[in-house]
């Protein structure tokens, strides 16, 4: 059996290491999302630090109060957690969640404290309230897709709702206990327990989230690594890693594979007689017009100045003539 003391202090020293992590992190990207977790894992450990506090005889006073205040503090701080969450994925941030969840948790404890309510009732009320809370992460880490990114936010996902399981458990054995079932449940171990396993839910989830941000940051700079920063198709060199991969397939399966090179006439006459800037604004829509005639497998890219390469997966040299003069009209009778 672990000592109690000792699981609360190493939560306690969990968090304060992972918000020093994050700090780090967060100097160098995404700064705004970053402090959202921050400021949750922070408030998070005070509330443990508040709890460990009232339990370890060192600060006096109604044990209840010091209880229900540390309850409070973690349930805001899980809230702030969760509204990083919520920004990391792009939903909506409702700023006034978090409040409604400590003036909930407020009301419920201070008005059965002061009547002197069953402990029942003040446990339930503060379980189905943290249930609340981790069942609303749970909802905004649900994964949409098949890659690597959406099976990790299904994991951290599935750790928020087990928590969010865990609690309702304990709810309903709080409501269909005896007595001697109340009494131990109230005991400071099962309390340290439950807590430690929220801690490590969250530290869980954030080190899969940082890996998913680091992740999307590699992406990004794949992204543009291989795209053309005028046009927004590939550039040479992403041009030439799709070729090479459409044609290995290509091979497999032993079908066709067309390429076309689209050169734009009289383009050095659009900038010597107009400008630059001109010459962009007829690329990127020329880039554009080509884009949107093509099919769902063709890939196309800016080669190199006023040229773009098409390329065409099943495709016979019959195909590609036939899609090249409708992209030849299209260009044709589109206004620039």
């Amino acid at each position: 059996m672990f000592d109690l003391n000792s699981v609360i202090l190493s939560s306690i020293g969990l968090t304060l290491t992972l918000v020093l992590v994050l700090l780090i992190f967060g100097a160098h990207q995404q700064r705004s999302l970053i402090m959202h977790w921050v400021r949750g894992l922070l408030v998070f450990g005070v509330g443990l630090a508040i709890y460990f506090l009232s339990q370890t005889s060192l600060i006096h006073g109604p044990q209840n109060v010091y209880v229900a205040t540390s309850v409070t503090i973690i349930a805001l701080g899980i809230s702030l957690f969760v509204n990083g969450i919520r920004l990391l994925r792009g939903y909506r941030v409702y700023r006034y969640w978090a409040l409604l969840v400590v003036t909930t948790l407020l009301a419920c404890n201070a008005v059965m404290l002061n009547m002197h309510t069953p402990d029942r009732w003040i446990l339930l009320s503060n379980l189905l309230v943290l249930m609340w809370v981790f069942g609303y992460g749970s909802r905004s880490l649900v994964g949409h897709g098949k890659d690597f990114v959406a099976h990790v936010f299904w994991l951290c996902c599935s750790l928020f709702a087990l928590v969010s399981l865990m609690l309702a458990f304990l709810a309903m054995k709080v409501i269909l206990g005896d007595q001697d079932s109340l009494q131990a449940f109230s005991q400071w171990s099962m309390h340290a327990y439950m807590m430690t396993a929220a801690m490590l839910a969250m530290t869980t989830v954030t080190s899969l989230l940082l890996l998913v941000m680091h992740v999307r940051a590699q992406a990004g700079l794949q992204a543009i690594a291989t795209l053309d920063g005028l046009t927004g198709v590939l550039n040479r060199r992403g041009l030439q890693e799709a070729a090479t991969r459409m044609q290995a397939v290509s091979q497999r399966i032993r079908l066709p594979m067309g390429m076309l090179i689209v050169d734009l006439d009289y383009f050095k006459k659009v900038n010597d007689v107009y400008g630059h800037l001109v010459g962009d604004v007829v690329l990127k829509a020329c880039a554009g017009t080509i884009r949107a005639a093509l099919r769902g497998g063709d890939v196309i890219g800016r080669y190199g100045g006023e040229e773009f390469c098409i390329l065409m997966p099943n495709t016979g040299e019959h195909e590609a003539m036939i899609l090249a003069e409708r992209i030849r009209r299209i260009i044709e009778v589109t206004p620039v």
